[in-house]
């Protein structure tokens, strides 16, 4: 039987016996399931936030404002998913914690937990 295989160079059609095809179609629909709730557990991304104007996902012309992104983009990267959202939804966007809580499903404790440690990892990157 035939599968095709895709990954970031492209699509690539291989020959395999219908047990490997079930097996890699098995597979498949783990890792869309795995990536359906992942996403639906944490909706937001930063390339959907507004900061000061601008969008995180829109490309920068000034070599400064570049240099800020390659910052905010390294600094971003320390923190973890969930550090990153609470961060970006209450204390750049303005939302309430009560509502970032309500919206992952946690209590507000945990999203105030997650924007002390994300201060905390932002001070020690952006602190000389």
């Amino acid at each position: 039987m035939k599968y095709i295989y895709q990954n970031a160079t492209g699509k690539t059609e291989i020959e395999v016996d219908e047990q490997f095809h079930d097996l890699l179609i098995a597979m498949d629909r783990e890792e869309f399931n795995s990536d359906r709730k992942h996403s639906r557990r944490y909706p937001i991304s930063l390339e959907s936030c507004e900061y000061e104007g601008e969008w995180f996902g829109e490309k920068h012309n000034s070599i400064e404002e570049s240099e800020s992104a390659v910052q905010w983009e390294q600094a971003s990267a320390a923190l973890t998913d969930l550090q990153r959202i609470c961060f970006v939804e209450v204390c750049l966007n303005g939302r309430t914690q009560q509502e970032v809580a309500d919206q992952l499903g946690i209590a507000q404790q945990g999203v105030d937990r997650h924007i002390k440690a994300a201060k905390k990892k932002l001070q020690k990157i952006f602190q000389p």
